[in-house]
């Protein structure tokens, strides 16, 4: 193998990703304290952990900037419970670190778990952390079939 090809090879098995623990967890944490002031209804919170020019995808329209999110999601704490909850499970960040993917369950009032969501955060100068792209939850996908062969995830 040339030198050239090896360094390519190295550089790109480490380029793409961050393993930093304190990173994914400031992500981590960041993403708990938003889901946590959303069930606390606590709006002022809440809108906190969005960036100025977020931007959210809703099933029916593209909400651009924090202003604009916060008429909309506000309706979701007119009431005293919150219609929905979530958790992070899985999160990754760039190979620059200063952008986040959190994943993870959403769960309907009773506990079920209804979707799955995934929010992006970008890491400020103050180095906290906060949405840039949300959307709506995907629905839960049924379980595969033990038969089933797995899916491939390459062309």
């Amino acid at each position: 193998m040339g030198m050239l090809r090896l360094a390519v090879v190295l550089w790109g098995a480490t380029a793409g990703t961050v393993t930093s623990p304190a990173g994914m967890d400031q992500v981590r944490q960041a993403e708990t304290a938003f889901a946590k002031a959303f069930a606390d209804r606590d709006q002022a919170k809440f809108f906190a952990f969005v960036a100025e020019d977020a931007t959210f995808l809703g099933p029916n329209e593209t909400l651009s900037g924090k202003e604009k999110m916060r008429e909309v999601w506000s309706g979701f704490f007119r009431d005293p419970k919150a219609p929905f909850s979530w958790r992070p499970e899985r999160v990754v960040l760039n190979g620059a670190g200063d952008i986040g993917l959190s994943t993870g369950p959403v769960f309907d009032p009773s506990g079920k778990q209804v979707g799955n969501y995934s929010s992006i955060w970008r890491k400020q100068k103050d180095n906290t952390w906060k949405v840039i792209f949300d959307g709506p939850g995907a629905p839960v996908c049924p379980p595969t079939p033990s038969s089933a062969p797995a899916p491939s995830l390459t062309p």
